[in-house]
């Protein structure tokens, strides 16, 4: 590793009053937001904004994150870092800016979108927009923000985040150096993503975003019998309810005659999966002779469930929920009652806290639900709240934990320090060397990722490399692979155009040839030896192959956004400056 700190991007001219212009409009949606009402910052959340973009200015600082409590108003909070960057002096386009999230949910999305301003609603992007979208913004510009929600899910190596940060080369630090890449991570159960990336050391943050005035908490419900230990409801599959069950079900009914006699309330059960939902919901028919059942899974008409919670129901009525409302949904819970979590020997205690007792915290409790969920993992919870998520003696239970030894770890999610190509125990200490190459790289377009160096010091700078350097000037050269320039056009003629512009006095020759497709209409590219069909990211995993920067300084190679779509070819020039 040869540098050891993000680099600093400028931007002149006509981009410069772009970005400018752009970082104006996006404050002034912002504004508008709070003037309609739909997205206000408070103070706590600017308070943590404004500590995260100061973090920042630690250039080996990459990646920070921040953990705040279910329903305490984390999409504020990163609508407050964007408006905190935005009105800084840094200097970044707007389009660089991403909201992301491995939840695979719409209603994540739309409610993401309706809360940020419009100038960056293209760039909030879910499961499934990860893989191509996020990637190939990515792979094309440098000076990057991004902020992710809800990172326990999806976080594992392998899975979806995983393999988006590779195909986008966010698991080289090198790279992320280069880059430039900022990244905040959110979750109010990080699970083994915040013991991970605490392993990055001095290229890491952690902060806790503490709730505001009004906060109710889980651990607030607990404390005011707002919250039971829940029980089996289902029963096996194939076999009549037996007494125990029936037994659970009727303690729920005497809960709503006392306790919610004054009106109807919706009350929600969640149920297993498969038959067993059709089980637990023949189960309540025993008890309940005139109540409304309603389904709500992935196979329900509902689009939106609070459009069906915002009215008061005529009867009480009970919504069975298969997979849904795990985390980041937030309910209306005026004509709320009983949340009913589903029952596991074995709970994972991430999936409890982000659950119905999760869906009931925030700001706007209505004083009456009543959660029956795995209270155990709520005081555990409040153990790693309380250490700052440093008591690593707590047996947290969860996807992405394991306890070995009494001892609480990450398992290998995409935060892990095996993950990051270049990022080791050696790479990650806190005593790190001065910065010891150019610190700010400008642009004209935003496709120039050129790393400079300077020339090689004389002998009696190189006595002085033992002192601290106070300076962005480097003090000594080191062997830095350059980062070649990469002009994409759609088709050979628009790229022979450049080169005849821009880079045939310099290097003169002919430049690009002409080139045939293959039998099936596809332009292929040979490279270490093979010819074949090239995805615009293996391309990019290939920018540096034969280019050096004494003999072969340029190539033209085809690829394709889709494989399998000959629509989506581009060409790309490579070189370096």
């Amino acid at each position: 590793m040869n540098i050891n700190h993000r680099l600093s991007y400028t931007y002149q001219g006509k981009d410069a009053e772009k970005v400018k212009n752009n970082k104006h409009i996006a404050l002034l949606q912002i504004d508008n937001l709070r003037l309609d009402e739909a997205a206000v910052i408070y103070s706590n959340q600017a308070e943590t904004a404004y500590k995260i973009v100061g973090k920042f200015t630690d250039r080996k600082i990459i990646t920070q994150i921040a953990i705040g409590q279910t329903q305490c108003g984390k999409t504020g909070c990163m609508l407050a870092i964007i408006q905190a960057y935005l009105s800084s002096d840094n200097m970044i386009p707007i389009e660089n800016i991403f909201v992301i999230t491995g939840l695979s949910s719409v209603d994540w999305k739309a409610q993401t979108i309706s809360r940020f301003p419009q100038i960056i609603e293209e760039r909030v992007f879910h499961r499934s927009d990860l893989r191509e979208k996020l990637v190939t913004q990515v792979l094309q510009t440098s000076n990057i923000l991004i902020i992710m929600d809800e990172i326990q899910i999806a976080s594992k190596k392998d899975q979806t985040i995983y393999k988006a940060f590779e195909d986008a080369g966010l698991l080289d630090l090198e790279n992320l150096f280069m880059k430039d890449i900022k990244i905040v991570e959110f979750s109010a159960t990080p699970n083994g993503t915040i013991y991970d990336l605490m392993e990055w050391k001095s290229h890491s943050s952690k902060i806790l975003s503490y709730p505001g005035e009004g906060y109710i908490s889980s651990k607030l419900l607990l404390e005011e019998g707002k919250v039971r230990e829940f029980k089996e409801l289902c029963g096996p599959i194939g076999e009549e309810a037996n007494e125990e069950i029936l037994l659970n079900i009727k303690e729920i009914k005497g809960l709503i005659d006392d306790e919610f006699n004054d009106k109807c309330y919706y009350h929600f059960i969640r149920s297993k999966n498969a038959s067993g939902q059709e089980k637990t919901i023949s189960n309540f028919e025993h008890i309940f002779n005139d109540a409304n059942f309603i389904i709500y899974d992935q196979k329900s008409d509902i689009t939106d469930i609070n459009e069906i919670l915002v009215k008061e129901p005529e009867k009480q009525t009970f919504i069975f929920v298969k997979e849904m409302l795990r985390c980041a949904k937030t309910l209306e819970k005026e004509h709320l009652g009983i949340m009913y979590d589903r029952y596991s020997k074995r709970p994972d205690d991430s999936v409890i806290i982000q659950g119905f007792i999760g869906r009931l915290t925030g700001y706007d409790y209505n004083q009456k639900s009543i959660c029956y969920t795995h209270i155990p993992s709520i005081e555990k919870y409040f153990q790693l709240w309380d250490s700052e998520f440093e008591d690593t003696s707590v047996e947290w239970k969860s996807h992405s934990t394991t306890f070995k030894k009494g001892i609480l770890k990450g398992k290998t999610t995409f935060n892990s320090i095996s993950n990051i190509k270049g990022l080791s125990t050696d790479t990650t200490s806190n005593n790190s060397d001065p910065i010891s190459e150019v610190s700010e790289v400008s642009l004209d377009t935003k496709n120039v990722n050129e790393l400079i160096k300077t020339p090689t010091p004389d002998k009696k700078t190189a006595k002085t490399t033992n002192k601290s350097v106070k300076t962005k000037k480097v003090t000594k050269e080191r062997n830095v692979e350059k980062e070649p320039l990469i002009i994409k056009r759609q088709n050979l003629e628009e790229i022979k155009d450049y080169y005849n512009e821009n880079l045939k006095i310099k290097l003169g020759g002919r430049g690009p040839n002409k080139k045939t497709p293959n039998s099936n209409g596809f332009y292929e590219a040979k490279i270490q030896g093979k010819s074949k069909v090239f995805s615009s990211n293996e391309m990019f995993k290939h920018r540096r192959w034969a280019l050096n920067t004494k003999s072969s300084l340029w190539r033209c190679s085809p690829c394709y956004t889709n494989v399998d779509d000959k629509s989506t070819l581009e060409w790309w020039l490579i070189y370096y400056a």
